[in-house]
Formats: structure tokens, sequence, C-alpha cells
């Protein structure tokens, strides 16, 4: 999944999981993000594993940040963190993930960064409806 489409999951999340909690929504976001920045940066930019798939991509980093979050942050700071993470690495599943990654070895296949035109559009449309359908959700809310 591209970033339109961890966003689009991210909104969905915090509308319809976290919404009370305003505060939360940064933390959440940068989750949701965060282990395609960390894991494609060490594969794609620094070339140091064969894909943009390890070590942000599994259940420790999941729990440990999330952990982490709430000690930086507070509680908030953590629950947003851990679901905005763990619904980036559930989208993220419909392909091999490397969930037990160090403890289990994964036959990364060698990959690269590419520009995918149509599974980007897709999101970035599925990212405008999910907008959409919060703005109508809080106006009928507002009334």
């Amino acid at each position: 999944m591209h970033i339109p489409g961890h966003l689009a999951v991210a909104a969905l999340q915090h509308e319809l999981l976290a919404r009370s909690s305003r505060r939360g929504l940064g933390w959440l976001l940068t989750a949701a993000l965060f282990p395609d920045i960390v894991d494609k940066a060490i594969g794609y930019i620094f070339h140091a594993m064969p894909n943009g798939r390890h070590y942000a991509h599994n259940i420790f980093s999941l729990l440990g940040l999330s952990a982490l979050a709430g000690m930086v942050g507070g509680r908030v700071a953590g629950r947003a963190w851990l679901v905005g993470y763990l619904g980036h690495l559930l989208v993220d599943s419909r392909t091999m993930l490397p969930w037990f990654f160090p403890l289990k070895r994964y036959p990364f296949k060698q990959g690269r960064m590419k520009f995918e035109p149509v599974p980007l559009l897709k999101e970035t449309g599925f990212l405008l409806l999910v907008l959409l359908f919060i703005r109508r959700r809080r106006s009928k809310h507002c009334h």
C-alpha cells in the first residue's frame, strides 16, 4: 500500500475508534507511515536489506514502539501509535509480512522502489472518499 492508502486507513481508524481524542491524531498518522519510512529508507536508500519490509514491519517493533510512544507522549499517544501502526501492518499483510523478524527467518526477495500510478490513483480516491465520509459524518453530528 502507498501513502494515500495508509493515511486513509488511519483516518478511518481515528474517526471510528479514537475520535474522542484529537490529541492522538498526530501520533496515529505518524505511526501509520512509520514502518515504510524506516524500512523503505533501510532497504531502498541505504541498501542494508533487500527490500522495504523488515525491521519496522513486525510485531516487536509494533509493541516496542507503541510502548515508547506511551512513555514519551502518555497513554493517548501510546494507544494512538498502536492503532495506527497495527493498521499499517494489517493492510500490508495481504502480501508477505515478516511478523516475527528477526526471530524467524523470512525469504526476503530483492525488491525495488517503483512508481505505480494505478494503485496510487485508487488509494488517492479511497483517501478522498474517507475524507468525504468523515466530513459528512461530522456535519450530521453537529446538527
